[in-house]
């Protein structure tokens, strides 16, 4: 329970890295479809980028925290060429 980790996903998760501070991993899904996802962390994110295959920003992501289950939901459009994610706690 105290592992950072994608409980629930609209893609596949891959390259997970899990550090002191930090959780990244990249996810593929078809064009044309939204991910949604609900993310375990230890602690509120400070800090969430969500990055296509060419490093450049995902402007339409949306995020939220639930507190009570310390979880963070996540959405954007998929690419079926990846999305990097990384969160940041302190």
């Amino acid at each position: 329970p105290g592992r950072p980790q994608v409980l629930t996903s609209a893609s596949r998760v891959y390259e997970e890295k899990i550090e002191k501070r930090s959780y990244s991993f990249i996810v593929k899904s078809p064009v044309n479809t939204t991910n949604v996802m609900r993310i375990l962390l230890p602690a509120e994110p400070k800090k969430i980028a969500v990055l296509d295959a060419k490093g450049a920003p995902i402007r339409d992501a949306k995020s939220s925290w639930d507190a009570q289950s310390k979880t963070t939901f996540l959405s954007f459009n998929n690419e079926p060429d990846g999305i990097k994610v990384k969160l940041e706690w302190r």
